[in-house]
């Protein structure tokens, strides 16, 4: 067995050195451009976009770790998503519905509240179907006789309505049943 020359060993040594090189200038170059695509999903702002590159560009090993420790937490896909996680969550606070007089959160199918007994729904004489205060017609058998005005006083009795013109002339008083 020969031993190899110098100028054998010096020329496997310049091949080795500059396959090595080229490796380490290689992966310099992508850190450069993973590091601007990075910021680019992670900002807005062109300025800083260019600037992170820079740092990994000018400073090689340094740069990155100095990029990685200042880069911002969570990319704008993340951010998006977060925030329309937060938007959905608020709105289905502010969709459930409330009581008028105590502002605790009722159920849609609740009469009155179960903490202050406000009258929260009606009951269709007819159908018994849940209706809103304000509705003046049953919209599941379109019963027009539901008066929202009109107020229970005791035991069965009403208070009756106010008189409404008709033509100009207002109807008789409504005769209250002698007791």
């Amino acid at each position: 067995m020969t031993i190899p020359s110098f100028e054998t060993i010096q020329s496997y040594l310049t091949i080795f050195a500059a396959v090595t090189g080229a490796l380490l200038a290689a992966l310099w170059i992508s850190l450069v451009i993973w590091a601007f695509r990075d910021m680019r999903a992670r900002s807005r702002d062109p300025f800083a976009q260019l600037l992170a590159a820079l740092v990994v560009a000018v400073l090689p090993v340094v740069g990155i770790i100095i990029y990685l420790i200042l880069r911002p937490r969570e990319t704008l896909a993340e951010a998006y998503e977060r925030a329309l996680e937060e938007e959905a969550l608020l709105q289905e606070i502010e969709e459930r519905p409330r009581c008028p007089g105590c502002s605790r959160t009722t159920e849609s199918n609740w009469l009155l509240c179960p903490y202050c007994h406000t009258r929260l729904k009606k009951a269709c004489p007819d159908c018994n179907s849940l209706l809103d205060l304000q509705w003046n017609i049953c919209p599941f058998c379109g019963n027009h006789h539901i008066d929202p005005y009109q107020a229970e006083a005791g035991e069965g009795t009403a208070v009756p309505p106010a008189p409404t013109p008709t033509n100009g002339n207002f109807p008789l008083p409504i005769q209250e049943p002698e007791q």
